[in-house]
């Protein structure tokens, strides 16, 4: 499918997911919620890219088993370079695609070898939502804590010993960091809206966001993360109109972080 159609069907859905979110909620409490405190949204900008450094990390030692050796430094720009591809410029060439691209290029290691670290980055990255998720689904089903929480990491190991063995099991340790500072970052926007209630409802459900944010139907998982608040509170019978606002909060911060990528452009010509 053409690249622009593709882009086409991302923003027709976000459009569909923000008519179906605005029939379904109170627009008068939407336009009545403020920022309680602003400065918690400055902690939560700072949590992000932190987690954004981490995980950037965590992509540079699984490239270090392959003999990739950039400097850290040009890791972390090459990260938001990526960042920057994948959310402000959807429509053209995906973030891992430019990586693999300068690898190679910078290497010579094939793109077959360059490919299997940055999915098992990914993989990596979606196992440890799942653990810590597990973790949170614990305090309300104890017995999920050890079907979840104890069995993740080690199919994850599973998974690394038959189909990646060129990597170590190390970085998994990074990507439950990463995902972490990414729950701190979502909770101080819950506390920047004056949110003190079903707090591991919450985070719970921002996880669960995460996850089905992989689709590649949206941009950002913009449209998605909301919907799955919207649906989420309202089974739990809570006012969905914070999980909204809060999902929004943290694309918004993404997508400042995201431009940052567009100063380190020029810096990456050599890798």
């Amino acid at each position: 499918m053409p690249k622009k159609i593709k882009f086409l069907i991302k923003i027709a859905f976000i459009i569909l997911s923000f008519i179906i979110i605005f029939q379904k909620i109170d627009l008068a409490q939407l336009k009545n919620i403020h920022l309680k405190n602003p400065f918690w949204l400055f902690i939560g900008f700072i949590l992000f890219n932190l987690s954004q450094i981490i995980s950037a990390l965590r992509v540079h030692l699984y490239l270090q088993n392959i003999k990739i050796t950039p400097t850290f430094k040009k890791q972390i720009m090459l990260y938001y370079v990526g960042m920057f591809y994948n959310t402000l410029l959807p429509g053209g060439i995906g973030g891992d695609a430019y990586k693999a691209y300068k690898f190679e290029k910078s290497y010579q290691k094939g793109y077959k070898l360059i490919i299997k670290a940055l999915l098992i980055d990914r993989i990596s990255g979606l196992f440890a939502i799942f653990f810590l998720l597990g973790i949170l689904l614990s305090t309300k089903f104890s017995w999920l804590f050890i079907i979840i929480t104890l069995f993740t990491p080690l199919f994850l190991f599973f998974i690394k010993r038959v189909f990646f063995k060129e990597f170590t099991f190390l970085p998994f340790v990074f990507s439950i960091i990463a995902q972490l500072l990414q729950m701190f970052t979502f909770l101080t926007i819950l506390l920047s809206l004056g949110v003190n209630f079903h707090i591991i409802d919450f985070l719970i459900l921002f996880f669960i966001s995460s996850i089905i944010s992989v689709i590649p139907i949206s941009i950002g998982g913009v449209g998605l993360r909301e919907l799955t608040f919207l649906y989420g509170l309202e089974y739990l019978h809570i006012n969905p109109v914070y999980g909204i606002m809060g999902a929004f909060l943290f694309f918004i911060i993404s997508i400042i972080s995201s431009a940052i990528g567009a100063i380190f452009l020029k810096g990456v010509k050599d890798v």
